[in-house]
């Protein structure tokens, strides 16, 4: 491993630090608004509004499927410009979108509405944060996305039981106004903070204060890859189609996970504390994916998470009991933490700080559809059958797939590197 710059003994808080707390919280309530707490609101919704689980559901798709394949027009402007506006505008215009939520009474609203959520959180979930944080952090880089996607268990243990009270208490409609209140409060946190990277203030990445020769800057922070060059690699198609398969069941089955156990006789508090379980897997299971990141590598990671997470879901069709369920829910959790932070590393790491943007967003339109249909196919699987399970099945096999296409896509070696 090559030696970090020295540091200074200034004992003052590194900017980056604060950039991740804004991206923590994004993906807080982004995750929530869009999976954790969308999954508990399924059924009331459902029943005040009498529209099936996949008219419900189909709002997600419309929004994930504008929200992804905008992030491929926009990531090569967030890589000239920085993400500092776009997460900001985008918070406030989410923020409000879920607010507006709260009146919605007619099918064409609920899709309008969502169409508006989904623009605005490619800006808060994904691109912004993933650029910012692989502009700011390289050396601690794993470190980084582990606290950013920390944000999504946090939602699980915290705010998915909470809104679940509210809810009992003060119906959907309000949830949706705290939810949408609280986004937009966090725009304020990433205007100031956040900007395009540290070299723009005159600092290195990580904190690093030390003054670096130009030839040493790619040995200490690694060599950076053209667009060009990274499309012509095997690694990024082979990298994205892995990730598409195994993002079948990992954008999906949280979303599903209350619904499930109330198909299989329990509450809705009952599953909403399966949930809830699940996050507390998916947090432990960070510190772990980040382990196994730094000591051995991104691919050997990707392999691990795939082989783990198919495990895991078909375990998870398995329990008849509340226990049993919790018991694999945070199993589950455990394997599909390291989900977020490998779609987010990967070409950061492959590729160097100054492409991500646009890698992120040409390798999103694949991930898109499979964040859309995946939690479709499921709603529509139990509308025609009244079970989740051979869906389940078919998402653990997908899993699997993905670990033998990861296995072919090896990191790639820069073009100045061959030969060597």
């Amino acid at each position: 491993m090559n030696a970090a710059p020295p540091r200074s003994p200034r004992a003052r808080i590194f900017r980056g630090w604060w950039i991740v707390l804004a991206c923590f919280l994004s993906q807080l309530f982004a995750t929530s608004a869009g999976g954790w707490v969308f999954g508990i609101l399924i059924a009331p919704m459902g029943d005040e509004l009498g529209w099936s689980r996949t008219e419900i559901v189909s709002a997600i798709t419309v929004a994930t499927l504008l929200g992804g394949f905008l992030a491929a027009a926009l990531g090569p402007t967030v890589d000239r410009y920085g993400p500092r506006v776009l997460m900001t505008v985008a918070l406030i215009a989410g923020g409000t979108a879920l607010i507006l939520l709260a009146g919605v009474q007619s099918r064409w609203q609920y899709y309008l509405i969502w169409s508006l959520y989904g623009v605005a959180s490619l800006g808060f979930n994904n691109l912004g944060p993933v650029v910012a944080l692989a502009n700011w952090f390289v050396r601690r880089r794993s470190m980084a996305f582990m606290f950013f996607t920390a944000g999504s268990a946090t939602a699980g243990i915290a705010l998915a039981p909470l809104m679940g009270i509210v809810e009992a208490h003060y119906g959907w409609r309000t949830v949706w106004v705290v939810m949408g209140a609280i986004v937009c409060s966090i725009a304020p946190l990433a205007w100031v903070t956040i900007r395009r990277r540290p070299d723009d203030l005159g600092l290195l990445p990580d904190g690093d204060l030390a003054t670096l020769e130009p030839d040493a800057a790619p040995v200490a922070y690694g060599r950076e890859w053209t667009v060009r060059e990274a499309l012509h690699t095997r690694a990024f198609w082979l990298t994205t189609i892995g990730f598409t398969l195994i993002g079948l069941p990992q954008w999906s089955i949280f979303v599903h996970m209350a619904p499930y156990i109330v198909s299989k006789g329990f509450t809705p508090q009952e599953g909403a504390l399966v949930v809830s379980v699940y996050g507390i897997g998916v947090l432990s299971g960070r510190p772990l994916y980040s382990y196994v990141i730094e000591h051995y590598g991104i691919h050997r990671a990707l392999l691990t998470y795939g082989a783990f997470y198919g495990s895991t879901i078909l375990l998870f069709t398995l329990p008849h009991t509340l226990l049993l369920f919790e018991g694999t829910a945070v199993i589950l959790g455990i394997a599909i933490a390291g989900g977020q932070q490998l779609q987010a590393q990967t070409f950061p790491d492959y590729y160097g700080r100054n492409v991500v943007g646009t890698l992120q967003g040409y390798s999103g339109v694949a991930l898109t559809i499979t964040r859309a249909v995946g939690p479709l196919l499921l709603a529509f699987a139990y509308d025609r059958s009244g079970s989740y399970v051979f869906t389940f099945v078919l998402f653990g096999l997908a899993c699997f797939l993905g670990v033998a296409i990861f296995l072919l896509g090896p990191p790639p070696v820069h073009p100045a590197d061959r030969g060597r």
